[in-house]
């Protein structure tokens, strides 16, 4: 969940993590909605009755950190390495390219209206 932050070969996926109100909201009700169903959903869910030890929970915790790792390490991995799946029209490519520096563009402009910039709207008119 958190490595398909950023799709884009962008390094930092905890760039602007605290800053997605909904993003922090879902992980936090996932995270904790998974620690209690293994520490105390006993037989209803079909876990251990005692839940895990700390020494188990280290065992499922750090090699799942690695995925973190893992994810880091392909990023630095050519695209021409890995197999295309399927046929892509090239007007497509070009056309995501353009939408995904647009969405770049106007990411960088939501940043500075929260700095205090004003930016003006197409009718002409002015916002915050």
């Amino acid at each position: 969940m958190l490595c398909a932050r950023k799709i884009n070969d962008e390094i930092n996926i905890f760039q602007g993590v605290f800053t997605n109100a909904m993003f922090m909201g879902v992980w936090i009700v996932i995270v904790l909605g998974q620690f209690l169903i293994v520490q105390f959903g006993g037989w209803a869910l079909k876990v251990h009755l005692n839940g895990l030890t700390g020494a188990q929970w280290l065992y499922c915790v750090i090699p799942s950190a690695v995925v973190l790792l893992w994810n880091i390490v392909l990023k630095f991995v050519p695209d021409h390495i890995c197999p295309t799946l399927g046929e892509e029209n090239a007007d497509d490519v070009v056309a995501a390219a353009k939408d995904y520096a647009n969405l770049r563009k106007n990411r960088d402009l939501s940043s500075s209206i929260r700095q205090g910039n004003y930016i003006k709207n197409k009718e002409g008119g002015s916002f915050k």
